[in-house]
């Protein structure tokens, strides 16, 4: 994922470069600046709050994610599971005599996010000082994702106005369509996930081993008696 993140940050490089007036803008194209058409970017994001599930067993909870080992236990774990719609439509002038054509698209982005998900062990008891200690914890994961995500929709429309610079898009007559389509699958999309995985590093963080040594040893090591000291 960091790798499909430099390669769209290249490419982002790329496009701002790109002047998205120098193709065709000539004879009856000029009705999109006439008519002051321009791309328009519109995004939003949709947080859901959280919940919390406590009807696994930690050996269960072991098996949900991909950097544990067989035998382990994961008393508590919290995830995220995210939609994203990309969807655009617009006005398209074309010019017989250029074989040009100018397009002003309305891109309409929607950054949805279920419930973050918080997983405690069925081992520890709602209420219980363990499963509070467990719980703590797995809030500051909750905390990131609370600040973090709105960072994705930051970013992601300071990026596309650099890039379409409030402009209609000119393309060769029958392309403008399909040219963005390709764009949005090759540079949008994959930007978008690779600022998710920047998050998820930053989750991966939260997890040192002093913060889970004081976890498991919290009310006096009531964490390691539940699994048998096997924790």
């Amino acid at each position: 994922m960091l790798t499909m993140y430099r390669c769209s940050f290249f490419l982002i490089q790329c496009l701002l470069c790109m002047d998205v007036s120098a193709v065709n803008e000539v004879n009856s194209l000029h009705r999109c600046r006439e008519r002051s058409e321009v791309t328009e970017v519109l995004i939003s994001t949709q947080q859901s709050g959280f919940e919390v599930i406590n009807k696994y067993s930690s050996k269960i909870l072991n098996r949900k994610i991909n950097h544990s080992s067989p035998g382990d236990y994961v008393v508590g774990l919290t995830s995220l599971q995210s939609t994203t719609s990309i969807d655009f439509d617009g006005p398209v002038w074309q010019d017989d005599e250029t074989g040009g054509e100018c397009f002003a698209p309305r891109i309409e982005i929607s950054l949805q996010y279920a419930p973050i998900q918080v997983f405690i062990g069925n081992e520890f008891e709602p209420g219980s000082c363990s499963y509070r200690a467990i719980l703590e914890h797995e809030k500051q994961h909750i905390q990131l994702y609370v600040e973090n995500l709105p960072r994705v929709e930051s970013v992601l429309r300071e990026l596309m106005e650099k890039r379409f610079r409030n402009k209609p898009i000119y393309a060769p007559k029958g392309a403008a369509k399909q040219l963005l389509e390709t764009e949005i699958d090759e540079l949008w999309r994959p930007l978008i996930k690779a600022e998710f995985s920047k998050i998820q590093i930053e989750q991966n963080q939260l997890d040192t081993d002093e913060g889970l040594s004081n976890v498991s040893w919290a009310c006096l090591g009531e964490v390691q008696k539940i699994l048998g000291f096997r924790y």
